[in-house]
């Protein structure tokens, strides 16, 4: 089965009262094992999306090393007089992902079940897989590739439909925005996967016609993600084309067009 060795930053939360005290700070609730979530300005924009593994000395936060030291300085800010310690263990410790497998290795990812399991361990593994090619078969975004930190609505990357957001939580940072998003309006604009007859570069606008629907954020071989406007598209009588040639746009990760 394919094993990909991912860069994370891996952080360890310790402390009493730290599931309550993490808890409050982010957008889902931590019920399950292993958690997707993100912490957000009060503008409601993602800081940082990660995972929250919970282990028997407290919590294992892992995150694109990008994210690494903005979250890990935001949550100190966050910490204040609260008794709990935030180490990072990159150095001994990494996050591994694998697929189409048994599935008796690791924990099931929160967001799909067919992206497979992933697991933390200091143990050094044989990693062999394409893990970006394999989540943008499926059409999952992920802010390694596709986004930076403070630029992303949790609903432009799908994290209300991934299992990234509880909506019956109590107060997150952020919350008022994202809340309001979610009863008031209908979501203009979401990422999508792409895959292409001719790969694009980064930045490319997508369009139907002469209208823009959408701009490729990232791409690997013939395959991408790109952020689209889902009234546009719905509206537009041409099939859409990135760089004049044939684009597929996929459907979202709950199947909706």
């Amino acid at each position: 089965m394919p094993i990909a060795k991912l860069d994370r930053t891996i952080l360890h939360l310790s402390g009493e009262g730290v599931v309550a005290w993490f808890e409050g700070l982010i957008t889902n609730t931590l019920k399950s094992d292993i958690t997707f979530a993100a912490l957000l300005t009060p503008q409601g924009k993602i800081i940082a999306d990660f995972f929250v593994t919970k282990d028997a000395s407290g919590l294992l936060i892992d995150t694109p090393q990008k994210f690494g030291a903005v979250l890990q300085k935001r949550l100190k800010l966050y910490k204040l007089r609260a008794p709990v310690t935030i180490e990072d263990i990159s150095e001994t410790h990494s996050v591994y992902a694998l697929w189409n497998g048994e599935g008796e290795m690791g924990q099931a990812d929160p967001r799909l079940p067919a992206l497979g399991q992933r697991f933390i361990t200091q143990d050094t593994l044989d990693a062999h897989g394409d893990y970006n090619a394999h989540r943008l078969s499926l059409g999952m975004p992920d802010s390694h590739w596709d986004f930076e930190t403070q630029t992303t609505f949790p609903a432009d990357a799908n994290m209300d439909l991934i299992n990234g957001v509880d909506f019956k939580k109590g107060c997150f940072v952020g919350q008022e925005v994202v809340s309001r998003m979610k009863r008031m309006t209908t979501v203009k604009k979401r990422f999508r996967g792409l895959v292409f007859e001719t790969p694009p570069d980064m930045g490319v606008d997508i369009k139907a016609g002469e209208r823009v629907i959408g701009t490729v954020l990232s791409v690997h071989n013939t395959m991408g993600m790109g952020i689209i406007r889902l009234d546009r598209m719905k509206a537009a009588t041409q099939n859409p084309t990135v760089n004049g040639t044939p684009v597929q746009i996929m459907a979202g990760p709950d199947g909706s067009d």
